[in-house]
C-alpha cells in the first residue's frame, strides 16, 4: 500500500453564480455600452455642426470676395445666419 492512499481526498464544489453578481456584470455592461454609444454620437454631432459652420462661412467670404456686400455689417449680419442655423 502506498502513502496516497491513506491521503484524504478534498472534494470541491463549485456554487452557482449568484443572480446578484451577474445582474450587476450586466447592468454594468449596459452602462459601459451605453457611454460609448452616447459620446459617439456626441461626436458626430460636433463634428457636422462644425463642417455645417465651415460650409456656410466658407460661401459667405465667397459671395465678399466677388464683391456682393458692400459693407462689413451686411458682412457680419451674413455670418451671424451661419451660426443661427
Amino acid at each position: 500500500m502506498s502513502i496516497l492512499s491513506h491521503v484524504p481526498k478534498l472534494v470541491v464544489e463549485s456554487r452557482p453564480v449568484e443572480p446578484i453578481t451577474s445582474s450587476i456584470v450586466l447592468i454594468s455592461v449596459a452602462i459601459f455600452l451605453a457611454l460609448i454609444l452616447v459620446t459617439y454620437m456626441g461626436v458626430v454631432f460636433t463634428e457636422n455642426a462644425i463642417k455645417k459652420d465651415s460650409t456656410c462661412r466658407d460661401k459667405i467670404v465667397g459671395f465678399e470676395q466677388r464683391g456682393t456686400y458692400t459693407s462689413t455689417e451686411q458682412f457680419k449680419l451674413a455670418l451671424s445666419y451661419c451660426r443661427s442655423s
